[in-house]
């Protein structure tokens, strides 16, 4: 139905205010670089449509940690992300979830059909985002990848001159 709205040529807004009301954005947290270029692309999203955006964070406990007593300190963790939910022009829910499984973990934060924005790097080949865009989709949630501006690499030393 929501594809027949877009082919009659009617916009956006003339779908029904409750299904926009109840639009719920989820960026999974890989790298602050991607996580960037999703959020400004959720900023731009949000300009548009009434939505819910909310940044997830899973951090991984090793199975003989209790994930009640994560090895990495939560403070400096909710530091760190919400110092990257307050770089966007928009309010983002941050969220900090501990699990054994980094992919389940995210999956059990989502609602169904969630729409997720995933911040990649371009590539000629399938990355591991790539495919877990696809694991995604398969269960039902909106996939929509967003390329990250590529930045100049900086060399890790300097050379010495010869002369």
């Amino acid at each position: 139905m929501k594809n027949e709205a877009v082919r009659d040529g009617n916009s956006i807004s003339d779908l029904a205010p409750a299904a926009i009301s109840n639009l719920q954005v989820v960026i999974p947290h890989r790298t602050a670089q991607l996580t960037r270029a999703a959020l400004k692309y959720a900023a731009r999203l949000a300009d548009d449509l009434n939505s819910r955006i909310r940044l997830i964070d899973v951090h991984v406990v090793p199975y003989g940690v209790p994930l009640d007593e994560p090895p990495v300190d939560p403070r400096h963790v909710t530091r760190r992300l919400r110092q990257l939910a307050q770089e966007s022009e928009v309010s983002i829910s941050a969220e900090v979830v501990y699990a054994r499984d980094w992919e389940q973990g995210f999956r059990r934060s989502l609602a169904p059909g969630s729409l997720v924005l995933m911040g990649i790097k371009r590539s000629w080949w399938r990355t591991s985002e790539k495919r877990f865009a696809a694991r995604l989709r398969k269960l039902g949630h909106q996939v929509v990848w967003v390329e990250a501006e590529r930045t100049e690499r900086k060399p890790d030393r300097a050379q010495p001159s010869k002369k």
